[in-house]
């Protein structure tokens, strides 16, 4: 009798619908760099408790590698760093999020997603150095990834549903 009354609702339950493999690995990849970023970005984020003390003890090691930055400030590009890695972290938990939406086959998860990646992206334009010592290589690198990305997640937009945030 049991066993009967469990194959009936067995039977019931729609099957939930396959991930396309290549949305399978694109997600993964992007859990593995949203979680290397948010632990990178957290750590950066900490130089924001750095006492003056503690910022001119590190800033004659800074200047041995950099030496453009001799007229910067130390407490000011802390301050600058410490608040780029703040919003970049808080940026990458929603880029996080929007993956986890993908993952779950949720299409406002890809919109979360870009638009999080394209902030991350305007946060480092704004970051410390005079405009003649920037270096816009890594710069350049990161938003064409980032747009890569976002391309690959949109021809995979046919594969996702607009479907209610479901907490399981």
């Amino acid at each position: 009798m049991e066993n009967n009354f469990n194959e009936q609702f067995v039977n019931d339950i729609a099957p939930l619908p396959e991930k396309p493999q290549f949305l399978k690995v694109l997600c993964i990849l992007s859990f593995i760099g949203c979680g290397l970023m948010i632990i990178c970005f957290a750590i950066g984020s900490s130089v924001l408790g750095f006492n003056e003390e503690a910022v001119n003890s590190v800033w004659d090691k800074v200047l041995q590698t950099q030496p453009q930055l001799e007229d910067v400030n130390p407490m000011e590009f802390f301050h600058e760093v410490g608040m780029y890695c703040l919003y970049a972290l808080l940026a990458n938990v929603v880029s996080l999020v929007g993956v986890i939406m993908m993952w779950r086959l949720n299409k406002t998860g890809f919109f979360i997603y870009a638009i999080a990646e394209v902030a991350i992206n305007f946060f480092g334009l704004s970051i410390g150095v005079s405009e003649e010592n920037k270096s816009y290589g890594g710069m350049i690198f990161m938003i064409l990834l980032d747009l890569a990305f976002i391309i690959m997640y949109a021809v995979n937009l046919k594969h996702m549903g607009k479907k209610e945030i479901a907490v399981s």
